[in-house]
């Protein structure tokens, strides 16, 4: 036992630890505040696993690919087994502690056990669930050196849009919706992602009952449809991303180091470090690189493996930009023989995500497009066609392929995609 306790304390000291505010970057490179540099971040959570959240709710966001944070009192009969099925297809289940108490009633002793236990619980019966935020209770905080023993960020409910880095990652801020809140419309959603646009800011709904499945302040599943329908139609506006998964970034962003060395005219390599535990901050972060001006096109790897990348022009600058996860391996930028002028304007407007992906790969491409998925030994697994955006990859087998896009018979892109 003292062990565990001892181990607690040292991993909550390095989670909490201060970060620096701003990455050390090199002059030619750029990190997004937010993934694949998006103006804003939004964050979808549910809390209580009222009886329509996974039958009715979380239908609507696979649907678009978004995943949502579950955030789950232990001891209340959650579905666990429609659980461990939402965190096998990348949504986060997580605590909302054992018995819903408002932690500062509690003694710091009784703290410690609502809050670990229910950790642990989530853990046992959702192996997936890496369990690392928590939703306080009636939005009441506890000790705070207590839940920094056990997780990584906390939520609240001060109705606010958060900024790009929060002063306090154990006061986040959330937007309740429903009955009970000033968020109950499509467009009271769209109002609020709207503002955290504007502010390059990040966003989080906090959602209990749908429909009339008796939740607190219950939300009505055809507005959260219309709002996703919304959030799914500006997909270049807005980085959906889990409770977790957005804190991570925040904080390997500020934290990352930039280190480039010139190998040759054609080849540069990247280092890509944080000050960070890698067990747990381990989300890509995006990167930009300016091309050099005698370089049409880049190839990238990471650790030997072929790294996905895109080019894209903005303010008249030609960069290469990618997704890299911290102390990973060097990442190899190499020179590449240019795509034809056509081919290239289609290929910078054919987006992915997510890459990887846990249970399908969106593709996005204005007009009609064919997709070809083909294993690394040139097999071809699957075929679609699609008009503006499609879905593939369900059912294929973990491991990488290749996808490649055309348009009127002509290829457009040929990317790698990786299946979790």
């Amino acid at each position: 036992m003292l062990t565990s306790t001892c181990f607690r304390w040292a991993l909550g000291a390095a989670l909490a630890a201060p970060l620096a505010l701003h990455a050390q970057v090199p002059a030619a490179y750029q990190v997004a505040t937010w993934r694949q540099f998006k103006p804003a971040a939004v964050s979808y959570t549910l809390d209580d696993n009222t009886g329509n959240q996974l039958p009715i709710a979380i239908p609507l966001f696979d649907q678009y690919g978004f995943k949502t944070t579950l955030f789950t009192v232990t001891n209340w009969g959650p579905n666990w087994a429609g659980l461990r099925t939402a965190s096998a297809n990348g949504h986060e289940v997580t605590s909302h502690t054992v018995t819903h108490p408002s932690l500062s009633s509690l003694t710091v002793a009784q703290q410690v056990v609502e809050l670990q236990n229910s950790q642990t619980t989530i853990k046992a019966n959702v192996p997936t669930a890496k369990c690392e935020t928590v939703a306080y209770p009636n939005c009441v905080l506890g000790d705070v050196p207590t839940i920094q023993a056990s997780y990584i960020a906390g939520r609240i409910c001060s109705g606010q849009i958060m900024p790009a880095t929060p002063p306090d990652f154990y006061n986040l801020s959330s937007i309740i919706t429903g009955t009970t809140g000033s968020v109950r419309m499509a467009a009271d959603f769209n109002t609020r992602v709207a503002s955290a646009k504007s502010s390059g800011g990040w966003c989080v709904f906090l959602t209990h009952g749908i429909d009339a499945d008796m939740g607190y302040s219950p939300t009505q599943s055809v507005e959260l449809a219309a709002h996703l329908a919304y959030m799914d139609a500006n997909r270049a506006d807005f980085w959906v991303g889990t409770f977790s998964d957005v804190v991570k970034y925040i904080k390997e962003r500020n934290a990352a180091v930039l280190t480039e060395t010139t190998v040759s005219a054609t080849q540069y390599s990247l280092t890509v470090t944080d000050n960070l535990p890698d067990a747990v901050y381990n989300v890509p972060i995006t990167v930009r690189r300016q091309l050099p001006a005698t370089w049409a096109n880049a190839a990238l790897t990471q650790g030997g493996a072929p790294l996905a990348s895109t080019i894209s022009t903005v303010g008249g600058v030609k960069y290469v930009v990618f997704d890299v996860v911290p102390d990973k391996g060097a990442v190899q930028l190499t020179s590449a023989v240019a795509l034809a002028s056509t081919a290239s304007k289609a290929a910078e407007a054919v987006s992915l995500w997510p890459n990887p992906f846990v249970d399908a790969l969106t593709v996005a491409l204005p007009g009609q497009f064919d997709v070809a998925i083909y294993s690394l030994d040139g097999k071809l697994v699957s075929t679609g066609h699609g008009t503006t955006t499609m879905q593939v990859g369900r059912g294929l087998a973990t491991g990488t392929y290749v996808v490649k896009v055309s348009q009127q018979g002509q290829p457009v892109s040929s990317q790698l995609i990786f299946k979790k």
